[in-house]
């Protein structure tokens, strides 16, 4: 069952990969061109959105939420990795939580994106404040009410995974810990800011990107040091 899990995550981690390029995974907006309508809205979100089409937007939400299912069978396979290790299940349970939350999350950026292209097309027809701007701005509030605690949730949980098996209380060693999303994430948000190929849809996906690395050090792992 344990490598079934880690399976179900690493596909899992997959489509959550491809859903975040599509739906965020574009590069920052051009300050010359939006610079006025990002001091309009009062954010860049709005501009940074505006390139992705309807379709593209709407399979990027969709790939991801209809994977849930698989995302939340694998956080059994790190309740068995965890074995009687309090802190470690602890985390599992905040990391099942957060990714409950996530597909609100998630797809929260299409609505924004909707009526940010609105918005656009007001401040192009030389508007200040319209009803599509002040929903735009609706929508980005509720994008963080609902991002942040689905973030948050999961990094705490992650966290905890992160120390039980640091600590030495899983079967893993110790080393192991490094391929874990709560220490990944840390270099790879550093190299967001150099150029690399796959720019920028690699940065959107940065946070699923580290989960795939884990997800296939969890399979490895599992094999190796015979989790069951």
């Amino acid at each position: 069952m344990f490598h079934l899990s880690a399976l179900s995550l690493l596909v899992a981690a997959i489509c959550w990969t491809i859903g975040d390029m599509l739906i965020v995974g574009f590069a920052k907006p051009d300050k010359k061109r939006f610079g006025g309508f990002i001091k309009t809205m009062g954010d860049d979100i709005y501009a940074y959105l505006l390139p992705g089409s309807e379709k593209r937007l709407r399979w990027g939400a969709l790939i991801a939420n209809y994977s849930i299912p698989l995302l939340l069978f694998g956080c059994w396979s790190h309740w068995l990795l965890m074995g009687n290790t309090t802190v470690g299940r602890i985390g599992v349970v905040l990391l099942a939580v957060g990714i409950t939350l996530s597909p609100l999350a998630h797809a929260a950026y299409y609505p924004l994106a909707a009526t940010a292209k609105l918005a656009w097309q007001d401040y192009r027809d030389g508007a200040n404040e319209t009803a599509s701007m002040v929903t735009a701005r609706e929508m980005f509030v509720f994008l963080k009410f609902s991002w942040f605690p689905a973030i948050a949730l999961s990094f705490c949980g992650g966290l905890l995974i992160t120390v039980s098996i640091a600590a030495g209380w899983t079967v893993f060693p110790q080393w192991m810990c490094v391929f874990t999303p709560t220490v990944l994430l840390v270099p790879c948000m550093l190299a967001t800011r150099l150029p690399y190929p796959g720019k920028p849809l690699l940065d959107g996906a940065i946070f699923n990107l580290v989960l795939l690395v884990w997800a296939v050090a969890l399979l490895i792992g599992g094999a190796v040091y015979g989790i069951r």
